[in-house]
């Protein structure tokens, strides 16, 4: 292979990284609207797996949305409660303490909230008490709405099909 066919090779497979670089990146999370006092989650979503965004009012009223699929619903009341309860102490979000905590490329992800025009480190990475109870809250609203179980988009052309259920193996 001559000179000039090295650099014309190495161009293309260039030009197909970059352009292929967009379509494994995490699509950001459509906005909703925030009505006055209520709060954010937002879960970034990763490349392999999708994010959302959870508005939350202080009487449960919650709407979220998650890829294409937007949904309003009523969140417990002991949920809600505890959610509030758990920013009220955590306030101000701005000042919670997040630690460094290793992330797989492809399946990590961030947790943040926002309320009262504050917004936490990521959640994900708690490195104090508060943020630890803030984002065991979150957890548990993302968990009654169904958004805990992780969604994984199938390549091009690929049809969906569920995820296999794990199986007791034999032994002999």
């Amino acid at each position: 292979m001559n000179n000039r066919s090295r650099r014309l090779t190495l161009g293309l497979c260039l030009c197909v990284a970059l352009c292929a670089a967009p379509a494994l990146a995490a699509q950001p999370v459509p906005y909703l609207p925030v009505p006055r006092d209520a709060a954010v989650i937002l879960n970034t979503g990763s490349t392999n797996a999708a994010g959302y965004r959870i508005v939350v009012q202080r009487d449960g009223q919650t709407e979220y949305v998650l890829g294409s699929v937007r949904k309003k619903v009523q969140l417990s009341a002991q949920k809600t409660e505890s959610f509030f309860s758990d920013m009220s102490a955590a306030m101000p979000l701005s000042g919670l303490r997040a630690g460094h905590c290793m992330k797989s490329a492809s399946f990590g992800s961030s947790t943040f909230v926002w309320w009262r025009g504050k917004r936490s480190p990521d959640l994900q990475c708690a490195a104090d008490p508060k943020a630890t109870a803030l984002y065991s809250s979150v957890s548990k609203v993302a968990t009654e709405l169904g958004l805990d179980r992780i969604i994984i988009p199938p390549m091009p052309n690929e049809p969906r099909r569920p995820m296999p259920e794990p199986s007791p193996s034999v032994s002999m």
